[in-house]
Parts: structure tokens; C-alpha cells; sequence
């Protein structure tokens, strides 16, 4: 293998709402510090945002032909 193409793997430590953990990463620094929890944004939940837009002529109709297909999980 060749040396010294690799980025150096280190200890991370990541600061995210008041919380810290680490971690390991090529992050050139020492600590990271996340503006965006990732445990409460809609992204990852799935709260507080609509996928489909039930408006949409070719989407009511798909969901007519496949009911339940994308039915949310709770």
C-alpha cells in the first residue's frame, strides 16, 4: 500500500445542542460543532413535513391505483 496518501483517522469531538460524543473521522480539526440537531430535524424524523403533494393530478391518481403503498409508519 502506498504511504502518505491517506488522510489522517482521529478522535472527533462533535458538539451538537449541548451534547457531546465522539467519534473517529478525517475531520481536519478537533472538535465539530453541529448547528442542525440531527435527532430532532424533520429530515430524519419524518415530523412535520408532507412527502407527497396530494394536489398533484398524477399523484392522486397513482394513489388511487397502489392505495396504501406509501401509507407513514407510526
Amino acid at each position: 500500500m502506498k504511504k502518505n496518501i491517506h488522510p489522517t483517522y482521529k478522535r472527533l469531538l462533535v458538539k451538537i445542542n449541548g451534547d457531546t460524543f465522539e467519534t473517529m473521522s478525517t475531520y481536519p480539526g478537533d472538535e465539530f460543532l453541529m448547528d442542525v440537531d440531527y435527532r430532532t430535524h424533520p429530515a430524519w424524523t419524518g415530523k412535520g413535513r408532507n412527502i407527497f403533494d396530494t394536489s398533484n393530478k398524477v399523484v392522486n391518481e397513482f394513489n388511487s391505483k397502489f392505495p396504501g403503498l406509501f401509507t407513514p409508519k407510526k
